[in-house]
Parts: structure tokens; C-alpha cells; sequence
């Protein structure tokens, strides 16, 4: 591959992942945490099996929700000491 080919690959990548982070930008906020965070996972693929060169941008927004419980469970064996 060409300098100037790798260059038109970056460019085309950053290009597709910009279009994509404008696109989706106000999910991504939608999906804030309770501190404000949130995040945007981006993805570059070439595939060069082909010719041209195919490009595959993908992006992922996750919102996690983790919940806990914890407690005791006594052993119903053992009589309870006063």
C-alpha cells in the first residue's frame, strides 16, 4: 500500500468516524450516567482482501446500569445467641 493510499484510508476513517459521532451524539448524552459520564466506542476496520480497499466504521453506545444487594444469611442450623 501507496503512502498516498494510507492516507486516503485515514482520511476516509476519520471522515466516517466524525460523521458518526455527529450523528449519534445526543444518544450518547441521553445515556449520561448520574455524574454526567458517558462514553462513545468507535470501531475502524479495513478489509484489504478487497479491492478497493473496504472500510468499515461502526460506533457503540452502552448505557451500563449495575445494581447490588448484599446482606447475611444466617445458618438456620444454629440457634441464634442471645
Amino acid at each position: 500500500m501507496t503512502e498516498d493510499h494510507r492516507t486516503a484510508a485515514q482520511d476516509a476513517a476519520v471522515t466516517h468516524l466524525r460523521d458518526l459521532l455527529e450523528a449519534h451524539f445526543r444518544e450518547a448524552e441521553d445515556s449520561a450516567d448520574e455524574d454526567g459520564k458517558f462514553s462513545i466506542g468507535f470501531r475502524v476496520t479495513f478489509d484489504r482482501s478487497f479491492n478497493p480497499t473496504k472500510l468499515k466504521v461502526s460506533c457503540r453506545i452502552a448505557k451500563t446500569i449495575t445494581d447490588e444487594v448484599e446482606s447475611t444469611v444466617e445458618d438456620p442450623q444454629q440457634p441464634a445467641l442471645l
